[in-house]
């Protein structure tokens, strides 16, 4: 008996992968969105405490400027800690991260994370604008509705051109990798 057949990365834009092991096409996300605008809206305020500080210090104020020097070294190590983390989940199996849909093309079924189960012919994929973001959100559009699989995020890969590749899936066109 032989091992199946390691899983086949489609696309991988950092916090959204998509793998095809030959019956499945699985959408996984590494979970990153979240920390990554941590990282962005900590490492600013890092950026403006410690700037503050400086100026103060430069201005002769040593005193409040040496705290505000302290206060952005300290949320600079928060950030640092944040990206050790981003770069952690970016790097852990696959297998470990949740994942939000699989194609199954043995048995012509699209399952979303919630338990929604479809017919391949009946599910298509979309970029929508996501209100208060300029990168946009992948959706899977069903009768039953709409399925929002992963919310796009500058700052973490947003969903590149997943849309497309699980369209290609679902019309069953040779993808390559």
């Amino acid at each position: 008996m032989s091992a199946p057949a390691p899983a086949r990365i489609l696309s991988d834009t950092g916090g959204l992968v998509v793998t095809d092991d030959g019956r499945r096409v699985n959408v996984i996300d590494r979970a990153t969105g979240g920390l990554a605008i941590l990282a962005v809206a900590l490492g600013l305020v890092a950026l403006i405490a410690g700037g503050f500080g400086v100026v103060a210090v430069a201005t002769g104020a040593p005193l409040l400027g040496g705290l505000f020097v302290v206060i952005g070294l300290a949320v600079a190590a928060v950030v640092a800690v944040t990206l050790r983390k981003i770069k952690h989940r970016r790097t852990q199996p696959l297998g470990s991260c949740r994942s939000v849909a699989v194609l199954d093309r043995k048995l012509n079924l699209f399952t979303v994370a919630g338990g929604t189960l479809l017919q391949l012919d009946q599910i298509r994929f979309e970029r929508r604008r996501q209100l208060g973001s300029s990168s946009p959100k992948l959706v899977a559009i069903a009768p039953n509705g709409v399925h929002v699989l992963k919310r796009g995020n500058p700052f973490d890969g947003s969903i590149g051109n997943v849309d497309e590749v699980l369209t290609a899936v679902v019309r069953g066109d040779s993808l390559s990798a």
